[in-house]
């Protein structure tokens, strides 16, 4: 427990809805040892209830806007009236602000996407709170709930993709990663035609990207998707 509170910290917030002031707790960087990361990015530490992702989400104790620092700063008259009625309105005074669970966790996604959705935040902010929510459904071994949230992650990513915001809510999210992340997602949901299309999205940059890491990545699964179909229709010829 001491390792776990020496690696957390408190960080000071400001709701992006009442402009109260709390703290919530974030994990020092370098503080964690990565076993292994996932062909969707999903990183996995020696350290798992330490897992950076635990405490994305900022959750208001005051008024229960939750967010995260990918959210607009401000919010417009109609979304605060809108949060007001649909969120404060209805809010429980409850603290996220200590060390959380997963289950904990899972509930702070939970109303950030609500949250998401009543303020009308970019389409790749929205999918990269599905998409973390769907990991820890997978760091519960929990599939069906994971790939329900994965199948919601991948349509919000491809409005992303067809609205050019990805920039916007995510800095690190280049056009070439996400089109291998839309093509990595379309592959776990088992859609293999548009896993394909996507991968080959991907591998149009092969001369032009400096990412080379993720066009081997794009090379790799599109070969394992093109496997995998081909397995897919043989399994049903005989079926």
């Amino acid at each position: 427990m001491i390792e776990k509170v020496s690696a957390l910290y408190d960080k000071s917030c400001v709701c992006r809805h009442c402009q109260a002031t709390f703290t919530t707790k974030r994990v020092r960087s370098g503080s964690l040892t990565m076993v292994h990361r996932d062909t969707d990015f999903f990183t996995r530490f020696k350290e798992q209830s330490l897992n950076p992702i635990q405490y994305t989400v900022s959750v208001c104790p005051a008024c229960g806007f939750a967010f995260t620092d990918q959210f607009k700063e401000k919010l417009a008259p109609w979304e605060k009236q809108v949060v007001d009625e649909q969120i404060t309105a209805k809010w429980k005074s409850k603290d996220f602000g200590s060390i959380r669970q997963v289950p904990e966790a899972m509930v702070s996604y939970k109303l950030a996407i609500y949250a998401a959705e009543l303020t009308d935040q970019p389409h790749s902010v929205k999918a990269g709170l599905y998409l973390r929510l769907a990991w820890l459904y997978r760091s519960q071994e929990n599939l069906s709930e994971e790939l329900r949230f994965v199948g919601m992650a991948v349509d919000e990513y491809e409005l992303s993709y067809i609205h050019s915001d990805y920039a916007r809510g995510d800095k690190e999210m280049s056009e070439v990663r996400l089109l291998y992340l839309i093509g990595e997602l379309y592959r776990r949901l088992q859609k293999f035609d548009l896993a394909i299309k996507y991968f080959g999205k991907a591998l149009a940059f092969r001369n032009t990207t400096m990412e080379s890491g993720i066009i081997r990545m794009a090379q790799d699964q599109w070969q394992l998707t093109r496997e995998e179909h081909k397995e897919k229709q043989n399994e049903q010829k005989i079926g």
